[in-house]
């Protein structure tokens, strides 16, 4: 299909007439508008965020600083325009106003007045609670409850009303100075103290507020006023004092810290009495001036917009700056102010036209990006969670981009964009994170005003950061991407420096900066962890923790179903070097080898490589419950593999590695046990759910998992054997169509069978043989060995020989056979090598007829007459496997 045709534009084709157009309902399903209208949506969203991320007002404030070259051509003034100031400079210059404009106070004409009351106030309240208090201590004495509770309840009501507010130890202090005073009333007629401590304490707050209200005291601090001087009006006589130095009145800090000092004089080393005097003083003391804020205010706001926001003038036709030169504030100031009035003599339209091409500019950067992915990536392009989590990573990001070019403080290197691009690579691949990059990149120079030194920073850090983890297989890599992409950004600032010469200050701070923004990728691995768990996205760490044999699923099936478990780690050690091969993904494919089979641990007892010895359960069973048990493994480990959370990638190994294959010892059992041999048996009846493989690595699986099953009942694995048993697996499974729904070619296939040939080489060496050992045994073997490995018996006047098919594959169908092959089920002999590699009393004993005629008839000349018997197929009858396969008279079968 062309471009113009995915694209939609191509030739129109024949609308062929059918249900839908009968019914008429349209050609597209709903669902499927829906599933663009909600890319549209997002797409449209990524745009806004970023149209917002551009800053208002004038752009070469952020995207050109003091020190940088002016790379454009020259600069002259297009008109003449008056030089606004630069924002720091009007700062300054309004603090100076806020600073020389005195500050308006009123005078507080009757606040002694107002603290004498206040005094008096608090004096009778003081007296009623601790008369009530002393009333209390009476009717304890007496031992009456009841006068008791009633003066209590009296006592802490007045104690709430009063002005003055004392923490429970501070009422404290003042009830132990009465319980001293009552008793000592108890001893005498007459007291042996003066006042109470309460009334003390009233009559010094008063005396000392009195004291300070002569100095005059303001009621606000003095930091609050920014003036150097004040001037005191007088609000009931319209008056006003000219201006005078502000450090002629306390402020309401200073008072209450003379008052307290003034405390500590009249009661030494008592810091208790002066802890609750302070508050006395509080609730009795009234300063004597007011600031009046916003008279204050107002007289600022008015000398301050008389400052005027320019100053000076350029001319039409002047130069501003010229190509290769630095920009100095001057420079800046000039352009700024070029921009500024540009802005306000074409009003709307300018801005209309800015915001047109941002975001013309925007959608082709992210276009490069979703074409990307539209054409070479279609399976990310039409998962909309996927699309919208490369969307939200592109939103945070840019987020940040907004934060750093508004704040030139933080800067754009500040922010972490390599963070996009190691989880891009970590969770997709490292294409679609080079593509990200190359986005954001864009965007930052864009944002910067077509900076081409960020952008080609970024994309070239971001390249780097990607290629460093494109293989992670441990979270230090993390670390070493950070280090990587320092190293990255540093070489590309360093020769802007070198290129250009820019100030070593701008060295310093952009290093700064990128050291803090490679830092934060190691933030990568958690929002990693975050993102897998939310979007049950499965990554190569998570492949790597789940590769780990000591985790519960993997540990329960070496425990219940050791021969299965072995099994596994053969297959995941030969898928694993296939996938590797074929440039597949081979820790995929090595996890989903590594839980293929959890589902044999249910029934381990039904596998033929976890028995060891004793009855077949098998026996007991019709061919059809048998190939039941057998097929269930398949659904089982699926609702296992659910339990333990296991990741759908790894699942889908569990439901495709035996494919839609026959389960064919049982259903040739069930052909034999047919009361009507013209009967046909169910042939769905035996064959796995399914579904067959789909993709390289569940396709490799499938032919590492046969092939190591098979290869385990060769008596003698030479070279030649194996060979021809990785000829006749691969064969049967392309020939049964199993491999259809896979992207293996011809040339990964050849792969493969090299891979596993010298993988299976190494797996069956030959082993030395030791003194006392029997002649079949092989060194290191033990009296019992597996039930996948057992010797074969020997034919009738013949030495051992096992054959070995594969477990999924008929046995010796007729319809099947040709004069000189055997079965397309049995061993293939299109490459000559069978004959060559059997004995031919094997051969045809296996199947009669694959024997060519003449050797038959040259055999017959060369043996008695007697003799010709012995020929003929034994009456062993064929022994199963657990799987359903089955062995060939006394030989084994492999079992899946």
């Amino acid at each position: 299909m062309g471009l113009l045709d995915k694209l939609g534009l191509g030739n129109s084709k024949a609308r062929p007439v059918g249900k839908t157009l009968e019914k008429g309902q349209p050609e597209e399903n709903e669902w499927e508008w829906a599933d663009y209208a909600t890319k549209a949506a997002i797409f449209v969203a990524l745009v806004v965020v970023a149209l917002l991320a551009y800053p208002g007002g004038e752009r070469l404030e952020v995207t050109v600083q003091e020190g940088d070259i002016w790379r454009q051509d020259v600069k002259t003034a297009p008109f003449s325009f008056a030089i606004y100031k630069h924002p720091d400079t009007l700062a300054a210059e309004r603090r100076r106003v806020e600073q020389n404009t005195p500050a308006f106070i009123q005078e507080i004409p009757d606040a002694l007045r107002q603290t004498l009351t206040r005094g008096d106030t608090l004096q009778v309240q003081l007296d009623e609670a601790f008369a009530a208090f002393n009333q209390m201590l009476e009717h304890r004495a007496a031992d009456e409850a009841e006068g008791t509770a009633t003066d209590s309840l009296l006592y802490r009501d007045r104690r709430r009303n009063a002005r003055v507010r004392l923490s429970s130890t501070q009422w404290a202090v003042l009830e132990r100075d009465h319980r001293l005073r009552n008793q000592d009333l108890e001893g005498t007629d007459a007291p042996s103290r003066g006042q109470p401590l309460h009334q003390v304490l009233v009559e010094e707050a008063t005396r000392i507020s009195q004291e300070l209200q002569r100095e005059g005291v303001l009621d606000v601090p003095h930091d609050s006023i920014h003036s150097q001087e004040v001037i005191v009006r007088n609000v009931a006589e319209r008056t006003q004092r000219p201006p005078q130095p502000i450090e002629n009145f306390l402020g309401l800090d200073e008072a209450y810290e003379e008052a307290e000092a003034s405390f500590a004089t009249v009661f030494p080393e008592r810091p208790e009495v002066v802890s609750v005097a302070m508050p006395f003083f509080r609730a009795v003391f009234v300063p004597t001036h007011a600031y009046m804020q916003s008279e204050t205010r107002r007289e600022i706001r008015a000398r301050e917009s008389r400052l005027s926001p320019t100053r000076g003038r350029v001319d039409q036709g002047d130069v501003i700056v010229r190509e290769g030169e630095r920009v100095t504030p001057q420079v800046r100031q000039q352009l700024v102010s070029l921009e500024r009035a540009q802005r306000e003599r074409l009003a709307g339209s300018i801005a209309w036209k800015q915001e047109s091409g941002n975001a013309l500019l925007i959608i082709a950067a992210f276009g490069i990006f979703f074409l990307y992915i539209y054409l070479v990536r279609p399976t990310l392009f039409f998962d909309n969670t996927q699309v919208f989590l490369m969307a939200l990573q592109f939103a945070g990001i840019i987020g940040l981009f907004a934060v750093g070019v508004r704040y030139p403080v933080i800067g754009m290197y500040a922010v972490p964009v390599a963070i996009v691009s190691v989880l891009f690579t970590v969770i997709f691949d490292s294409r679609v994170g080079f593509f990200g990059t190359i986005t954001l990149g864009l965007l930052g120079g864009l944002l910067l005003g077509y900076d081409f030194e960020y952008a080609f920073a970024t994309i070239f850090a971001g390249a780097i950061a990607v290629f460093s983890v494109r293989d992670i297989k441990n979270r230090g890599q993390f670390f070493l991407s950070a280090g990587l992409v320092f190293l990255a950004y540093m070489l590309i600032i360093f020769s802007t420096w070198l290129l250009y010469d820019t100030p070593v200050d701008t060295l310093w701070r952009d290093s700064v900066r990128v050291a803090g923004s490679s830092f934060l990728l190691v933030l990568a691995y958690p929002l990693l962890w975050v993102f897998e768990r939310t979007f049950n996205i499965t990554t190569d760490l998570t492949l790597l923790e789940l590769s780990d044999t000591n985790r519960p699923l993997l540990k329960e099936l070496s425990v219940r179903a050791p021969g299965s478990f072995n099994h596994v780690m053969q297959v995941a050690n030969l898928s694993e070097a296939g996938a590797t091969a074929i440039g597949a993904n081979a820790l995929l494919t090595r996890v989903g080898a590594l839980y293929h089979d959890i589902g044999k641990m249910l029934k381990p007892e039904y596998f033929i490589e976890n028995q060891r010895g004793g009855t077949n359960p098998h026996n007991d069973l019709k061919p059809r419950m048998s190939a039941l048990i057998i097929a269930s493994h398949v659904r089982e480990g699926l609702e296992m593999g659910r339990q333990y959370n296991l990741p759908q990638p790894v699942l889908d190994f569990i439901t495709t590695h035996h494919g839609t294959s026959r389960i064919e010892y049982f259903y040739r059992k069930a052909c034999e046990q047919a009361e009507n041999p013209d009967t046909e048996v169910p042939e769905s009846e035996f064959r796995y759910p399914g579904p067959r493989p789909f993709s390289k690595e569940t396709g490799v699986l499938m032919l590492a998992d046969s092939l190591e099953a098979a290869c385990r009942s060769l008596a003698e694995p030479t070279h030649k054997r194996l060979e021809t048993m990785l000829e006749m697996i691969f064969e049967t499974r392309i020939d049964d169509g199993q491999l259809d729904d896979t992207d293996l070619t011809f040339r990964d296939l050849q792969q493969l069978k090299e891979t596993f040939l010298s993988m299976l080489l190494g797996i069956h060496h030959v082993r030395v043989k030791y003194p006392g050992q029997q002649g079949g045994e092989a060194a290191g073997e033990g009296e019992e060995a597996s039930a996948e490995e057992t010797s074969a018996e020997a034919l009738p006047g013949k030495s051992a020989v096992e054959v070995s098919v594969d477990p999924s594959l008929p046995i010796a169908d007729p319809s099947k056979l040709n004069a000189d092959e055997l079965a397309g089920g049995t061993l293939h002999t299109r490459s000559g090598t069978s004959r060559a590699l059997l004995p031919p009393e094997v051969v045809q004993w296996i199947d009669p007829r694959a024997t060519p005629q003449h050797e038959k008839a040259k055999a017959a000349e060369e043996k008695p007459a007697q003799e010709s018997d012995a020929h003929e197929p034994p009456e062993a009858p064929l022994e199963q496997r657990a799987d359903g396969t089955s062995t060939t008279g006394p030989a084994k079968e492999s079992g899946a």
